[in-house]
């Protein structure tokens, strides 16, 4: 049950350094199609087709899903050949993302994460979308909740592919074994109440605990304060040290510190798995995953309210980039009509990301997945509490990690929550002062 240790320097390494100081200056953006096409292997039987680079972030058995569709795409037509080069992360290609924008040598359509892709839009490097439907294809082919999240001043630049919100799960055998109900808890003071009930219990000869704490992920704290009525901020005014979110952060304090019931966990899902912890805050798209681990039935539910929901959305979608010539764009125009028409249903089958195209929600597989399995039916009606993140953690690029380091000081060390986040506000000030003038133009224009 031992956590891991958060380091300012290596949170404001990498992604952050680069897209902090690169995308974010305004000067990546060029005149359209004046950047080269990156580099990559087209295989002989396609050297003829237009080439389209596509940039994922998705390993392991999401990146053989996502070969699987574009696979499908390539043979679906003689014209255009896309090729995927991975990325272990969005954080790595966040970064070499931004590394490319100097060497003037982009991709054709990018994986960007709900977290970053609105300093691309700042930095003017995504191409607007409107031009591009057409009655056979038009923006009904996209979930609205989500399409709306990738709009800007009735344009769209990013469109859904990976999304999700986070759900509870809970382990169903330790919290019959120690007489809490078979459901998620309605508050968090709910969840308090039953952390309490569980202490002592132990589970298969173990003593276990009632929750597992991500310590590389702010997320569920973003829901948390919105449950607590706080927030990061209102528009560009922070509200990291409000007395709302503050209290959010005291709930964890106190549930892992003085009720001793959560704890700092190093991997969620091994612990979940174990039976470490009864149970965790994880994303939609970690229940097909946690399905095939766990060895007993484990069940989903609603993120636990307080004063209201507290649901965020996340995952990422889909940008193209503007600097590519006119016929790269147009062509990966093709590469995105497949994705959503018929290569969506078959990711959110095999990678229990939600449905955010037509295509999938009208998927007979889906619905009878979700019949067989109603965990995933509870993610999709989660929806209609959630909410993007805010403002300030979705474009000062340094919000994330500042927040990560005060949520390691409470959950870790039992400091003080005031003091961390008031700490958290403070050092982020420059960063908000960098990226207001923009933001300002992009909300009142």
């Amino acid at each position: 049950m031992t956590g891991t240790s958060l380091s300012r320097r290596r949170l404001l390494t990498g992604a952050t350094a680069a897209a902090a100081s690169l995308a974010l200056t305004g000067c990546v953006g060029r005149s359209e199609g004046d950047y080269a096409q990156v580099s990559g292997e087209v295989p002989p039987q396609f050297a003829r087709r237009e080439r389209v680079v596509l940039w994922s972030a998705f390993t392991s058995a999401n990146a053989k899903i996502l070969q699987s569709v574009i696979d499908g795409f390539n043979g679906s037509q003689q014209d255009i050949f896309c090729e995927i080069q991975v990325f272990p992360g969005y954080s790595p290609l966040d970064s070499k993302l931004a590394a490319s924008f100097a060497v003037s040598q982009v991709p054709d359509i990018v994986t960007l994460s709900d977290v970053n892709w609105n300093r691309y839009f700042l930095a003017e490097t995504l191409e607007p979308l409107n031009g591009y439907f057409d009655s056979g294809f038009g923006p009904g082919a996209f979930h609205p909740r989500f399409l709306a999240e990738g709009t800007i001043r009735d344009q769209v630049y990013w469109l859904p592919w990976a999304r999700s919100t986070p759900l509870f799960y809970y382990n169903k055998e330790i919290f019959a074994g120690a007489g809490l109900p078979d459901r998620g808890p309605r508050t968090f003071t709910e969840l308090r109440e039953w952390g309490r009930q569980l202490k002592g219990f132990r589970y298969r000869g173990s003593p276990v605990k009632m929750r597992g704490y991500s310590s590389t992920d702010d997320w569920y704290f973003q829901g948390a304060t919105w449950a607590f009525s706080g927030g990061y901020s209102d528009g560009m005014t922070s509200r990291l040290d409000s007395e709302q979110t503050v209290a959010a952060l005291e709930f964890d304090r106190a549930f892992i510190h003085d009720d001793q019931m959560g704890y700092l966990a190093g991997d969620i899902n091994a612990d979940f798995v174990a039976g470490v912890t009864a149970t965790i805050c994880n994303s939609t798209g970690a229940l097909t995953s946690l399905l095939k681990a766990a060895k007993f039935e484990f069940g989903a539910a609603f993120l636990p309210e307080q004063d209201g929901p507290g649901v965020p959305t996340g995952g990422s979608g889909l940008a193209i980039m503007r600097n590519a010539t006119k016929a790269r764009k147009q062509a990966t125009w093709e590469v995105v009509k497949y994705l959503a028409e018929t290569g969506a249903p078959e990711w959110s089958l095999n990678t229990g990301y939600l449905p955010v195209t037509t295509s999938s929600l009208n998927s007979s597989k889906i619905k009878e997945r979700n019949a067989k399995t109603p965990a995933y039916q509870v993610a999709q009606d989660q929806l209609s509490r959630a909410r993007q993140p805010d403002a300030m953690r979705r474009y000062v690029n340094e919000t994330i990690a500042e927040v990560l380091i005060a949520l390691q000081k409470v959950y870790a060390s039992d400091a003080d929550p005031r003091e961390a986040l008031h700490e958290a506000a403070r050092t982020l000030a420059p960063g908000i002062q960098r990226v207001l003038p923009k933001y300002r133009r992009m909300v009142t224009s």
